[in-house]
Protein backbone atom coordinates (compact mmCIF):
# COMPACT_ATOMS: atom_id res chain seq x y z
CA UNK A 1 0.00 0.00 0.00
CA UNK A 2 1.35 3.62 -0.93
CA UNK A 3 1.70 6.16 1.52
CA UNK A 4 -0.77 9.10 1.40
CA UNK A 5 0.04 11.98 -0.96
CA UNK A 6 -1.68 15.17 -1.96
CA UNK A 7 -2.71 16.45 -5.06
CA UNK A 8 -0.27 19.47 -6.29
CA UNK A 9 -0.34 22.98 -4.92
CA UNK A 10 -1.83 24.50 -7.72
CA UNK A 11 -5.03 22.38 -6.69
CA UNK A 12 -5.73 25.64 -4.02
CA UNK A 13 -5.80 28.20 -7.07
CA UNK A 14 -7.69 25.95 -9.44
CA UNK A 15 -10.34 25.36 -6.66
CA UNK A 16 -10.37 29.46 -5.86
CA UNK A 17 -10.52 30.07 -9.19
CA UNK A 18 -13.67 27.82 -9.36
CA UNK A 19 -15.30 29.68 -6.32
CA UNK A 20 -14.84 33.24 -7.90
CA UNK A 21 -17.21 31.97 -11.05
CA UNK A 22 -19.89 32.00 -8.93
CA UNK A 23 -19.79 35.19 -7.20
CA UNK A 24 -18.18 36.78 -10.92
CA UNK A 25 -22.25 38.76 -11.75
CA UNK A 26 -22.07 39.60 -8.00
CA UNK A 27 -18.64 41.46 -8.02
CA UNK A 28 -19.80 42.89 -10.94
CA UNK A 29 -22.65 44.08 -9.54
CA UNK A 30 -21.38 45.37 -6.19
CA UNK A 31 -17.61 46.47 -8.24
CA UNK A 32 -18.77 47.66 -11.46
CA UNK A 33 -22.31 48.49 -12.18
CA UNK A 34 -22.61 50.26 -8.71
CA UNK A 35 -18.67 51.49 -8.83
CA UNK A 36 -20.27 55.33 -7.27
CA UNK A 37 -22.71 54.06 -5.05
CA UNK A 38 -22.64 54.58 -0.94
CA UNK A 39 -25.84 52.99 -0.27
CA UNK A 40 -25.40 51.26 3.20
CA UNK A 41 -27.06 48.14 1.93
CA UNK A 42 -24.42 48.02 -1.16
CA UNK A 43 -21.20 48.77 1.38
CA UNK A 44 -22.77 45.46 3.61
CA UNK A 45 -22.71 43.71 0.41
CA UNK A 46 -18.74 44.80 -0.61
CA UNK A 47 -17.79 44.08 3.15
CA UNK A 48 -19.99 40.29 2.87
CA UNK A 49 -18.02 39.95 -0.23
CA UNK A 50 -14.88 40.22 0.82
CA UNK A 51 -15.18 38.29 4.27
CA UNK A 52 -16.18 34.92 1.58
CA UNK A 53 -12.86 35.82 -0.19
CA UNK A 54 -10.66 35.26 2.42
CA UNK A 55 -13.54 32.14 3.94
CA UNK A 56 -12.38 30.49 0.58
CA UNK A 57 -8.85 31.19 0.65
CA UNK A 58 -8.72 29.97 4.00
CA UNK A 59 -10.90 26.71 2.83
CA UNK A 60 -9.04 25.86 -0.44
CA UNK A 61 -5.45 25.51 2.03
CA UNK A 62 -7.04 23.46 4.41
CA UNK A 63 -8.91 21.74 2.32
CA UNK A 64 -5.79 20.56 -0.03
CA UNK A 65 -4.07 20.09 3.65
CA UNK A 66 -6.95 17.43 4.75
CA UNK A 67 -7.66 15.69 1.11
CA UNK A 68 -5.24 12.73 0.57
CA UNK A 69 -4.78 9.65 -1.34
CA UNK A 70 -3.11 6.03 -2.19
CA UNK A 71 -3.00 4.20 -4.49
CA UNK A 72 -3.61 0.30 -3.67
CA UNK A 73 -2.96 -2.93 -5.16
CA UNK A 74 -6.83 -3.56 -6.06
CA UNK A 75 -8.30 0.36 -5.41
CA UNK A 76 -7.82 3.67 -4.65
CA UNK A 77 -8.56 4.90 -0.95
CA UNK A 78 -9.20 8.65 -0.71
CA UNK A 79 -9.56 10.98 2.53
CA UNK A 80 -10.89 14.16 2.45
CA UNK A 81 -13.16 16.52 4.53
CA UNK A 82 -11.98 19.92 6.78
CA UNK A 83 -14.34 19.14 9.98
CA UNK A 84 -15.60 15.99 9.30
CA UNK A 85 -13.30 13.19 7.93
CA UNK A 86 -14.44 11.17 5.16
CA UNK A 87 -13.02 7.41 3.65
CA UNK A 88 -13.80 6.56 -0.26
CA UNK A 89 -12.50 3.83 -1.48
CA UNK A 90 -12.67 3.24 -5.33
CA UNK A 91 -12.33 -0.67 -6.17
CA UNK A 92 -10.50 -0.72 -9.68
CA UNK A 93 -13.32 -3.10 -10.95
CA UNK A 94 -16.14 -0.64 -10.78
CA UNK A 95 -13.98 2.23 -12.15
CA UNK A 96 -15.76 2.29 -15.81
CA UNK A 97 -14.27 5.43 -17.61
CA UNK A 98 -11.27 7.63 -17.30
CA UNK A 99 -11.02 11.23 -18.13
CA UNK A 100 -7.82 13.44 -18.26
CA UNK A 101 -8.58 17.54 -18.72
CA UNK A 102 -5.91 19.75 -18.84
CA UNK A 103 -6.36 23.16 -19.01
CA UNK A 104 -4.06 25.93 -20.68
CA UNK A 105 -2.67 27.27 -17.13
CA UNK A 106 -2.25 24.13 -16.16
CA UNK A 107 -0.15 22.48 -19.25
CA UNK A 108 2.79 24.82 -19.25
CA UNK A 109 3.15 22.94 -15.23
CA UNK A 110 3.06 19.55 -16.84
CA UNK A 111 -0.14 19.15 -14.66
CA UNK A 112 -3.38 17.51 -15.46
CA UNK A 113 -7.26 16.94 -13.91
CA UNK A 114 -8.01 13.19 -14.02
CA UNK A 115 -11.66 11.55 -13.37
CA UNK A 116 -12.32 8.38 -12.02
CA UNK A 117 -16.09 7.46 -12.95
CA UNK A 118 -17.69 4.16 -11.72
CA UNK A 119 -20.81 4.39 -12.83
CA UNK A 120 -22.51 4.49 -10.01
CA UNK A 121 -25.81 6.84 -9.30
CA UNK A 122 -24.73 8.63 -5.90
CA UNK A 123 -22.71 11.65 -5.01
CA UNK A 124 -19.59 8.76 -4.92
CA UNK A 125 -20.06 7.90 -8.31
CA UNK A 126 -16.85 9.88 -9.94
CA UNK A 127 -13.73 11.44 -8.22
CA UNK A 128 -11.85 14.37 -9.52
CA UNK A 129 -7.68 14.70 -9.01
CA UNK A 130 -7.99 18.49 -9.38
CA UNK A 131 -4.38 18.87 -10.06
CA UNK A 132 -1.93 16.58 -10.31
CA UNK A 133 1.15 15.54 -12.62
CA UNK A 134 0.75 13.89 -15.91
CA UNK A 135 3.05 11.46 -14.41
CA UNK A 136 1.12 10.40 -11.54
CA UNK A 137 -1.77 10.68 -13.86
CA UNK A 138 -0.32 7.87 -16.60
CA UNK A 139 0.88 5.96 -13.54
CA UNK A 140 -2.41 5.64 -12.00
CA UNK A 141 -4.17 4.33 -15.61
CA UNK A 142 -1.15 2.16 -16.32
CA UNK A 143 -2.40 0.23 -12.48
CA UNK A 144 -5.62 0.16 -13.66
CA UNK A 145 -4.90 -1.87 -16.86
CA UNK A 146 -2.30 -3.97 -15.06
CA UNK A 147 -4.96 -4.80 -12.85
CA UNK A 148 -7.39 -5.65 -15.63
CA UNK A 149 -4.91 -7.77 -17.14
CA UNK A 150 -4.30 -9.59 -14.35
CA UNK A 151 -8.07 -10.27 -13.73
CA UNK A 152 -7.91 -12.35 -17.43
CA UNK A 153 -9.50 -9.52 -19.60
CA UNK A 154 -7.60 -7.86 -22.33
CA UNK A 155 -3.82 -7.45 -22.37
CA UNK A 156 -2.18 -4.20 -21.14
CA UNK A 157 -2.28 -1.32 -23.54
CA UNK A 158 0.77 1.07 -24.21
CA UNK A 159 0.31 4.56 -24.76
CA UNK A 160 3.30 6.39 -27.07
CA UNK A 161 3.36 9.12 -28.50
CA UNK A 162 0.76 10.19 -30.88
CA UNK A 163 0.74 11.70 -34.34
CA UNK A 164 -1.24 12.59 -36.83
CA UNK A 165 -2.95 11.42 -40.30
CA UNK A 166 -3.18 13.34 -43.37
CA UNK A 167 -6.28 11.86 -44.39
CA UNK A 168 -9.24 10.92 -42.31
CA UNK A 169 -10.17 8.29 -44.71
CA UNK A 170 -7.25 6.65 -44.39
CA UNK A 171 -6.74 3.23 -43.42
CA UNK A 172 -6.25 2.76 -39.76
CA UNK A 173 -2.23 3.56 -38.72
CA UNK A 174 -0.95 1.50 -35.59
CA UNK A 175 0.53 2.80 -33.01
CA UNK A 176 2.42 0.19 -31.13
CA UNK A 177 -1.36 -1.63 -29.67
CA UNK A 178 -3.07 1.37 -30.23
CA UNK A 179 -4.85 2.27 -33.65
CA UNK A 180 -5.74 5.99 -35.09
CA UNK A 181 -9.35 5.41 -36.57
CA UNK A 182 -9.59 9.33 -37.43
CA UNK A 183 -8.08 12.52 -37.72
CA UNK A 184 -10.12 15.93 -38.91
CA UNK A 185 -7.92 17.54 -42.38
CA UNK A 186 -8.18 21.32 -42.98
CA UNK A 187 -11.38 20.14 -44.95
CA UNK A 188 -13.08 18.37 -42.06
CA UNK A 189 -12.25 21.30 -39.14
CA UNK A 190 -14.13 23.67 -42.40
CA UNK A 191 -16.80 21.94 -42.51
CA UNK A 192 -17.33 21.60 -38.78
CA UNK A 193 -17.01 25.14 -38.40
CA UNK A 194 -19.99 25.56 -41.12
CA UNK A 195 -22.00 23.42 -39.46
CA UNK A 196 -21.57 23.71 -35.82
CA UNK A 197 -22.84 27.74 -36.32
CA UNK A 198 -19.94 28.88 -34.11
CA UNK A 199 -19.46 32.17 -36.33
CA UNK A 200 -23.42 32.88 -35.07
CA UNK A 201 -22.39 33.05 -31.09
CA UNK A 202 -20.16 36.28 -32.46
CA UNK A 203 -23.84 37.88 -32.17
CA UNK A 204 -24.88 37.50 -28.42
CA UNK A 205 -20.93 37.97 -27.56
CA UNK A 206 -21.12 41.49 -28.56
CA UNK A 207 -24.59 41.95 -27.82
CA UNK A 208 -23.54 40.89 -24.46
CA UNK A 209 -20.06 43.18 -23.97
CA UNK A 210 -22.24 46.22 -25.30
CA UNK A 211 -24.46 45.42 -22.27
CA UNK A 212 -22.12 45.17 -19.84
CA UNK A 213 -20.91 48.11 -21.48
CA UNK A 214 -23.96 49.73 -21.21
CA UNK A 215 -24.39 49.45 -17.51
CA UNK A 216 -21.74 51.20 -16.44
CA UNK A 217 -21.25 53.89 -19.77
CA UNK A 218 -24.68 55.38 -21.32
CA UNK A 219 -24.17 54.29 -24.87
CA UNK A 220 -27.43 55.44 -26.14
CA UNK A 221 -26.32 58.39 -27.41
CA UNK A 222 -23.48 57.26 -29.17
CA UNK A 223 -25.54 54.63 -30.70
CA UNK A 224 -27.89 57.14 -31.70
CA UNK A 225 -25.35 58.86 -33.47
CA UNK A 226 -24.08 55.75 -35.40
CA UNK A 227 -27.48 54.21 -36.45
CA UNK A 228 -28.17 57.75 -38.22
CA UNK A 229 -24.78 57.77 -39.89
CA UNK A 230 -24.98 54.42 -41.37
CA UNK A 231 -28.51 54.62 -42.63
CA UNK A 232 -27.57 58.03 -44.32
CA UNK A 233 -24.10 55.94 -46.26
CA UNK A 234 -24.64 52.89 -47.75
CA UNK A 235 -21.21 52.44 -48.38
CA UNK A 236 -20.46 52.45 -44.86
CA UNK A 237 -23.35 49.97 -44.27
CA UNK A 238 -22.01 48.00 -46.57
CA UNK A 239 -18.42 47.69 -45.56
CA UNK A 240 -19.69 47.48 -41.70
CA UNK A 241 -21.28 44.08 -42.51
CA UNK A 242 -18.72 43.35 -44.49
CA UNK A 243 -16.04 43.55 -41.78
CA UNK A 244 -18.73 41.81 -39.46
CA UNK A 245 -19.09 38.78 -41.51
CA UNK A 246 -15.18 38.42 -42.05
CA UNK A 247 -15.07 38.68 -38.32
CA UNK A 248 -18.16 36.02 -37.49
CA UNK A 249 -16.04 33.39 -39.85
CA UNK A 250 -12.63 34.19 -38.40
CA UNK A 251 -14.37 33.65 -34.89
CA UNK A 252 -16.40 30.50 -35.87
CA UNK A 253 -12.81 29.10 -37.38
CA UNK A 254 -10.68 29.31 -34.39
CA UNK A 255 -13.58 28.49 -31.79
CA UNK A 256 -14.02 25.37 -34.29
CA UNK A 257 -9.77 24.80 -34.17
CA UNK A 258 -10.17 25.25 -30.65
CA UNK A 259 -12.62 22.65 -29.82
CA UNK A 260 -11.91 20.02 -32.84
CA UNK A 261 -8.10 20.95 -34.45
CA UNK A 262 -6.49 17.89 -32.74
CA UNK A 263 -9.08 15.74 -32.33
CA UNK A 264 -8.26 11.89 -32.14
CA UNK A 265 -10.21 8.78 -32.36
CA UNK A 266 -8.00 6.02 -30.98
CA UNK A 267 -8.49 2.15 -29.89
CA UNK A 268 -6.76 -0.64 -28.59
CA UNK A 269 -8.34 -4.42 -27.35
CA UNK A 270 -9.77 -3.41 -24.93
CA UNK A 271 -10.43 0.65 -24.45
CA UNK A 272 -11.50 3.44 -27.18
CA UNK A 273 -9.76 6.83 -27.05
CA UNK A 274 -10.93 10.46 -27.93
CA UNK A 275 -8.84 13.42 -27.62
CA UNK A 276 -10.21 16.65 -28.14
CA UNK A 277 -9.16 20.33 -27.36
CA UNK A 278 -6.11 22.81 -28.75
CA UNK A 279 -6.71 25.23 -25.70
CA UNK A 280 -7.84 22.48 -23.13
CA UNK A 281 -7.12 19.23 -23.91
CA UNK A 282 -9.38 16.61 -22.78
CA UNK A 283 -8.79 12.94 -23.26
CA UNK A 284 -11.38 10.27 -22.58
CA UNK A 285 -11.03 6.52 -22.33
CA UNK A 286 -14.20 4.37 -22.02
CA UNK A 287 -13.66 -0.21 -21.79
CA UNK A 288 -15.63 -1.52 -24.87
CA UNK A 289 -17.10 -3.59 -22.77
CA UNK A 290 -19.43 -1.10 -21.45
CA UNK A 291 -20.47 0.54 -24.68
CA UNK A 292 -24.55 -0.43 -24.13
CA UNK A 293 -25.44 1.05 -27.73
CA UNK A 294 -24.42 3.13 -31.07
CA UNK A 295 -26.49 5.91 -32.10
CA UNK A 296 -25.91 7.40 -35.65
CA UNK A 297 -27.61 10.79 -35.55
CA UNK A 298 -28.16 12.84 -38.70
CA UNK A 299 -29.83 16.03 -38.67
CA UNK A 300 -32.00 17.47 -42.24
CA UNK A 301 -29.05 19.48 -43.13
CA UNK A 302 -26.49 16.76 -42.09
CA UNK A 303 -28.65 14.09 -44.19
CA UNK A 304 -28.22 16.78 -46.98
CA UNK A 305 -24.49 16.40 -46.76
CA UNK A 306 -24.25 12.93 -46.24
CA UNK A 307 -22.43 13.49 -42.45
CA UNK A 308 -23.56 11.95 -38.97
CA UNK A 309 -22.50 11.92 -35.50
CA UNK A 310 -21.57 8.81 -33.63
CA UNK A 311 -22.28 8.81 -29.97
CA UNK A 312 -21.41 5.81 -27.51
CA UNK A 313 -23.94 4.79 -25.13
CA UNK A 314 -22.34 4.06 -22.14
CA UNK A 315 -22.76 2.43 -18.47
CA UNK A 316 -21.14 5.45 -16.35
CA UNK A 317 -20.99 8.16 -19.07
CA UNK A 318 -20.62 11.37 -17.67
CA UNK A 319 -19.91 14.36 -19.13
CA UNK A 320 -16.81 16.60 -18.86
CA UNK A 321 -16.60 20.13 -17.98
CA UNK A 322 -20.59 20.28 -18.88
CA UNK A 323 -19.44 18.93 -22.56
CA UNK A 324 -20.49 15.95 -23.60
CA UNK A 325 -17.49 13.40 -24.69
CA UNK A 326 -19.32 9.94 -25.42
CA UNK A 327 -19.84 11.44 -28.68
CA UNK A 328 -17.81 10.19 -31.70
CA UNK A 329 -16.42 13.29 -34.29
CA UNK A 330 -19.49 15.10 -34.50
CA UNK A 331 -18.81 16.08 -38.48
CA UNK A 332 -17.94 12.34 -39.61
CA UNK A 333 -18.99 11.57 -43.46
CA UNK A 334 -21.85 8.74 -43.61
CA UNK A 335 -19.40 6.25 -44.81
CA UNK A 336 -16.53 6.74 -42.79
CA UNK A 337 -18.97 6.57 -39.35
CA UNK A 338 -20.12 3.06 -40.51
CA UNK A 339 -17.07 1.74 -41.60
CA UNK A 340 -15.68 3.04 -38.06
CA UNK A 341 -18.10 1.45 -35.73
CA UNK A 342 -17.47 -1.55 -37.59
CA UNK A 343 -13.37 -1.14 -36.85
CA UNK A 344 -14.08 -0.24 -33.24
CA UNK A 345 -17.13 -2.55 -32.34
CA UNK A 346 -17.01 -4.79 -34.65
CA UNK A 347 -20.37 -6.44 -32.88
CA UNK A 348 -22.29 -3.10 -33.26
CA UNK A 349 -21.69 -3.05 -37.55
CA UNK A 350 -24.19 -1.31 -38.97
CA UNK A 351 -26.55 -4.31 -41.15
CA UNK A 352 -28.21 -3.04 -44.48
CA UNK A 353 -32.00 -4.66 -45.68
CA UNK A 354 -33.70 -2.98 -42.50
CA UNK A 355 -37.46 -3.76 -42.59
CA UNK A 356 -40.19 -0.83 -43.68
CA UNK A 357 -43.09 -0.35 -41.44
CA UNK A 358 -46.36 -0.96 -43.02
CA UNK A 359 -49.24 1.60 -44.43
CA UNK A 360 -51.29 0.90 -41.53
CA UNK A 361 -48.66 2.90 -39.15
CA UNK A 362 -48.98 5.82 -41.20
CA UNK A 363 -52.73 5.70 -40.57
CA UNK A 364 -51.95 5.42 -36.30
CA UNK A 365 -50.12 8.31 -36.57
CA UNK A 366 -52.11 10.66 -38.53
CA UNK A 367 -55.18 9.65 -35.70
CA UNK A 368 -53.13 10.40 -33.01
CA UNK A 369 -53.90 13.52 -31.12
CA UNK A 370 -52.02 16.30 -32.14
CA UNK A 371 -51.22 17.45 -28.32
CA UNK A 372 -48.29 19.62 -29.43
CA UNK A 373 -50.31 21.84 -32.30
CA UNK A 374 -53.46 22.19 -29.58
CA UNK A 375 -51.36 23.50 -27.05
CA UNK A 376 -49.97 26.19 -29.29
CA UNK A 377 -53.07 26.96 -31.11
CA UNK A 378 -54.82 27.33 -27.50
CA UNK A 379 -51.62 29.73 -26.71
CA UNK A 380 -51.72 31.46 -30.12
CA UNK A 381 -55.52 32.15 -29.85
CA UNK A 382 -55.67 33.46 -25.72
CA UNK A 383 -52.27 35.53 -26.31
CA UNK A 384 -51.62 36.53 -29.51
CA UNK A 385 -54.66 36.38 -31.66
CA UNK A 386 -52.79 38.14 -34.88
CA UNK A 387 -50.49 35.48 -35.54
CA UNK A 388 -53.32 32.32 -36.37
CA UNK A 389 -51.39 31.65 -39.39
CA UNK A 390 -48.27 30.67 -36.95
CA UNK A 391 -50.86 27.68 -36.01
CA UNK A 392 -51.39 26.54 -39.38
CA UNK A 393 -47.60 26.11 -40.30
CA UNK A 394 -47.57 24.02 -36.76
CA UNK A 395 -50.77 21.85 -38.06
CA UNK A 396 -48.26 21.23 -41.33
CA UNK A 397 -44.97 20.60 -39.51
CA UNK A 398 -46.81 18.10 -37.22
CA UNK A 399 -48.52 16.12 -40.18
CA UNK A 400 -45.22 16.62 -42.37
CA UNK A 401 -43.39 15.16 -39.16
CA UNK A 402 -45.33 12.30 -39.01
CA UNK A 403 -45.14 11.34 -42.28
CA UNK A 404 -41.57 11.68 -42.76
CA UNK A 405 -41.20 9.13 -38.86
CA UNK A 406 -43.20 6.70 -41.00
CA UNK A 407 -41.06 6.40 -43.93
CA UNK A 408 -37.58 6.93 -42.25
CA UNK A 409 -38.47 4.63 -39.45
CA UNK A 410 -37.42 0.73 -40.03
CA UNK A 411 -36.47 -2.40 -37.94
CA UNK A 412 -33.96 -5.56 -38.05
CA UNK A 413 -32.92 -8.06 -36.30
CA UNK A 414 -29.93 -9.80 -37.05
CA UNK A 415 -28.16 -12.21 -35.16
CA UNK A 416 -27.56 -10.98 -31.56
CA UNK A 417 -28.28 -7.23 -32.85
CA UNK A 418 -31.28 -5.28 -33.05
CA UNK A 419 -30.97 -2.25 -34.98
CA UNK A 420 -33.68 0.58 -35.29
CA UNK A 421 -33.73 3.73 -37.06
CA UNK A 422 -36.57 6.68 -36.03
CA UNK A 423 -37.12 10.68 -36.14
CA UNK A 424 -38.45 12.96 -39.34
CA UNK A 425 -36.70 15.88 -39.56
CA UNK A 426 -33.94 14.34 -36.87
CA UNK A 427 -32.88 10.64 -37.43
CA UNK A 428 -31.34 8.44 -34.69
CA UNK A 429 -30.45 5.09 -35.79
CA UNK A 430 -29.70 2.77 -33.07
CA UNK A 431 -27.91 -0.34 -32.63
CA UNK A 432 -27.39 -2.72 -29.05
CA UNK A 433 -27.64 -6.38 -29.13
CA UNK A 434 -29.51 -8.41 -26.40
CA UNK A 435 -27.05 -8.88 -23.70
CA UNK A 436 -27.14 -5.28 -23.26
CA UNK A 437 -30.86 -4.68 -22.97
CA UNK A 438 -32.27 -4.96 -19.35
CA UNK A 439 -35.71 -4.36 -19.98
CA UNK A 440 -38.04 -4.69 -22.58
CA UNK A 441 -41.37 -2.74 -22.58
CA UNK A 442 -44.55 -3.23 -24.42
CA UNK A 443 -47.45 -0.71 -24.76
CA UNK A 444 -50.65 -0.35 -26.37
CA UNK A 445 -53.35 1.95 -26.72
CA UNK A 446 -57.03 2.19 -28.20
CA UNK A 447 -55.77 3.37 -31.69
CA UNK A 448 -53.07 0.93 -31.97
CA UNK A 449 -55.35 -2.13 -30.68
CA UNK A 450 -57.82 -1.02 -33.44
CA UNK A 451 -54.81 -1.39 -36.07
CA UNK A 452 -53.23 -4.52 -34.55
CA UNK A 453 -50.34 -2.29 -33.40
CA UNK A 454 -47.88 -1.34 -30.29
CA UNK A 455 -45.07 0.05 -29.35
CA UNK A 456 -41.78 -1.36 -27.71
CA UNK A 457 -39.28 0.25 -25.35
CA UNK A 458 -35.71 -1.30 -24.72
CA UNK A 459 -33.39 0.18 -21.89
CA UNK A 460 -29.87 0.25 -21.85
CA UNK A 461 -27.81 0.59 -18.31
CA UNK A 462 -26.07 4.36 -18.66
CA UNK A 463 -26.06 6.98 -16.06
CA UNK A 464 -29.18 8.21 -16.98
CA UNK A 465 -30.90 4.85 -18.21
CA UNK A 466 -31.12 4.91 -21.70
CA UNK A 467 -34.89 4.07 -23.43
CA UNK A 468 -34.93 3.89 -26.79
CA UNK A 469 -38.60 3.37 -28.98
CA UNK A 470 -40.10 2.20 -31.59
CA UNK A 471 -43.82 3.32 -32.21
CA UNK A 472 -46.85 1.64 -34.16
CA UNK A 473 -45.37 -1.51 -35.27
CA UNK A 474 -47.40 -4.55 -36.33
CA UNK A 475 -48.19 -7.49 -33.60
CA UNK A 476 -45.91 -9.79 -35.57
CA UNK A 477 -42.95 -7.72 -35.16
CA UNK A 478 -43.68 -7.24 -31.27
CA UNK A 479 -43.93 -11.34 -30.92
CA UNK A 480 -40.65 -11.46 -33.14
CA UNK A 481 -38.83 -9.14 -31.12
CA UNK A 482 -39.93 -10.38 -27.53
CA UNK A 483 -38.98 -13.70 -28.57
CA UNK A 484 -35.67 -12.89 -29.65
CA UNK A 485 -35.21 -10.72 -26.77
CA UNK A 486 -35.72 -13.83 -24.46
CA UNK A 487 -33.71 -16.06 -26.52
CA UNK A 488 -36.30 -18.06 -28.11
CA UNK A 489 -36.09 -18.61 -32.07
CA UNK A 490 -37.12 -15.17 -34.21
CA UNK A 491 -39.52 -17.35 -36.20
CA UNK A 492 -42.54 -18.14 -34.69
CA UNK A 493 -44.63 -20.71 -36.15
CA UNK A 494 -48.66 -19.28 -35.82
CA UNK A 495 -50.10 -20.39 -32.20
CA UNK A 496 -46.73 -21.30 -30.24
CA UNK A 497 -47.77 -18.17 -28.33
CA UNK A 498 -50.71 -15.93 -28.79
CA UNK A 499 -50.91 -12.23 -28.62
CA UNK A 500 -52.54 -12.60 -25.05
CA UNK A 501 -49.55 -14.99 -24.05
CA UNK A 502 -47.38 -11.99 -25.18
CA UNK A 503 -49.33 -9.00 -23.16
CA UNK A 504 -49.14 -11.25 -19.92
CA UNK A 505 -45.34 -11.49 -20.26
Amino acid sequence: METNKRMHPMMMLVSFIASLKDIFFIFIFLFVINFSSTATWIEIGRILFFVYLIYKVFSVIITWWRTTYSVNESFIEIKQGIFTRKQHQIPFDRIQNVQTNTPFYLRPLNLTALTLETGAEDEDSSFTFTAISKQEAEQIEHVLDYYTKQQGQEPETTETNETETADSNAQPVMKDKRIVHFNPTKKDVLKASALSFSYLLLIPVLASLLSNIDEVYDLSETGEKIFHFLRESWFWLSVLIFMFIIIAIGFGLVRTYLKYGRYEISSDQERIYIRKGVWNEQHFSIRKQNVQAVHIEQSLLKRMLRIAEVKLISAGGVDLSGEEINSLYPFLPINRAHNMIEEILPEFAIKAGMEQLPKKSLVARICQIPLLWITGTAIIVIFFPKWWPVSIILFLLTIASRILDYYFTCYLIHGEILQIRTGGFFITTSITTREKIIEFKLEQNLIQKRFGLADIETTNRSKPIHVNALYNIPIDMVQRTFAWYTGRSPKIEGGSYGEQDLYRR
